[in-house]
């Protein structure tokens, strides 16, 4: 995760009490506390609706499988982690990418986006960038519309929820799952309505969908994708969208990156066929990071295989030079 621990979501009960009062006379109306928890809903400027214009986008055509280079945590634009994400890009594109997910952790002010988007998009791939905690809407916009003045394709999951790439269908759900998370002012979260109106865009009849979020879904035990410190830190309410989409990229827990489950929290390794299959394919950024099992790993990502209704994933490291 991004050098700190997602916290739990915190839930606020509030309970109301009367004063009882001598008859005949009747107590005054009490005046609705004020809830000051999340919204109800999310802001469109984080997360469109799903039947606004452009919300959706058909990407390519179906032609048996796709392959999707999933990255996250690009994190700085120091020179040398730049250099390290293009090494990362290329070796995903020689393998057979089609197109690249950025799933959260994309810079922390307009110009380090758009150098670290740059660093993905120059190689020609399309990229679907969604925000995580750390994006300011309005600067991750035009961070992004600075790349397509020179010719980048790139798709923000905050504006175009659903992407058609012919074989799947990618799902975006942007933000952060509380406040408390939120590393800048003007930064994101999504709210229950946003999980809801996800989970009902998924036709069940469709190319199957690909849910990608930068936040994990909570798991049960140290083999999921959301462990920090030994606990679970994801969000205990994606389960909803698990149900209907048999695929995901998840981001921010890094220390848990690098590995695969399936709906049961079963670990699915590298090169294995799965119909379910979420992935949490690690930080890219090249500075070196304590995983959970005890190793430590400077930069990595994944590549993704749907094919029919299965898929497989394989790790992807690059030497540093």
């Amino acid at each position: 995760m991004r050098r700190s621990a997602i916290s739990a979501a915190a839930a606020l009960s509030l309970a109301g009490c009367r004063d009882k009062l001598p008859a005949p006379v009747p107590p005054p109306a009490a005046a609705p506390a004020p809830v000051l928890a999340a919204p109800q809903r999310g802001d469109v400027a984080c997360a469109a609706p799903l039947d606004a214009p452009g919300a959706r986008e058909k990407l390519r055509a179906a032609s048996g499988q796709v392959r999707i280079g999933a990255l996250a945590g690009l994190k700085d634009a120091e020179e040398d982690n730049v250099a390290h994400l293009r090494r990362l890009v290329a070796e995903l594109k020689r393998r057979g990418a089609e197109v690249l997910v950025a799933d959260g952790d994309l810079g922390d002010n307009p110009d380090e986006q758009e150098t670290l988007l740059g660093a993905l998009t120059e190689s020609g791939l399309p990229v679907l960038a969604v925000a995580g905690n750390r994006e300011v809407r309005s600067e991750l916009d035009a961070a992004e519309g600075e790349l397509r003045k020179k010719g980048a394709r790139i798709v923000d999951l905050s504006h175009t929820r659903v992407v058609d790439l012919g074989d799947a269908i990618v799902y975006g759900l942007p933000g952060a799952f509380e406040r408390r998370q939120l590393h800048s002012d003007g930064a994101c979260i999504y709210v229950q309505k946003d999980i809801d109106a996800l989970a009902g865009a998924m036709d069940p009849k469709a190319a199957p969908a690909v849910v990608v979020a930068a936040v994990p879904p909570r798991g049960q035990d140290a083999k999921a994708l959301d462990v920090s410190e030994g606990q679970n830190m994801g969000d205990p309410r994606l389960g909803a969208l698990l149900k209907r989409a048999p695929f995901g990229i998840f981001g921010q827990v890094w220390e848990s990156g690098g590995r695969a489950i399936d709906a049961s929290g079963r670990p699915v390794r590298a090169g294995t066929e799965s119909d379910q299959l979420y992935l949490n394919p690690g930080a890219a950024d090249h500075t070196p990071w304590p995983m959970n099992d005890g190793t430590i790993i400077a930069g990595q990502a994944a590549l993704l295989t749907i094919r029919g209704k299965s898929a497989w994933w394989e790790p992807v490291w690059v030497q540093g030079k």
